[in-house]
């Protein structure tokens, strides 16, 4: 079974408990690719052990592919790009990522957070 094929099958999960149980609203695709290791370990080895050039840069270019792919399914959307460890702790580029679900806490603090932003606080 391929990759994408995987993600696909398993969006739903994906969505709900990968995606949804990051704790904050915004999050970058090193991120994901940990919960995603942690939750399918042993399909993440397979896939891994598929390639024997790059398996990690292989298979973690396919997950930001399916991530970019189906935002809308996931709910989620692109966010630009940032910089941090990926998975050998190696700070890298990659896409940075906001949560959409306008009824998950995630995304409720996030428009708190930007409802603050530029507020001037008066003292009486």
């Amino acid at each position: 079974m391929s990759l994408n094929r995987f993600m696909n099958e398993n969006l739903s999960v994906i969505r709900e408990e990968i995606i949804r149980k990051i704790p904050n609203p915004e999050f970058d695709s090193h991120e994901f690719i940990r919960h995603f290791a942690r939750k399918y370990e042993t399909i993440y080895i397979e896939f891994l052990s598929s390639y024997k050039l790059e398996p990690f840069r292989n298979v973690h270019a396919q997950i930001g592919r399916f991530l970019s792919e189906r935002q809308e399914l996931l709910q989620i959307k692109d966010h630009g790009t940032t910089q941090s460890p990926n998975i050998f702790g190696i700070e890298s580029t990659n896409e940075r990522w906001v949560k959409t679900d306008p009824g998950s806490s995630a995304q409720l603090e996030l428009t708190f957070k930007k409802g603050k932003i530029g507020r001037k606080v008066s003292s009486n």
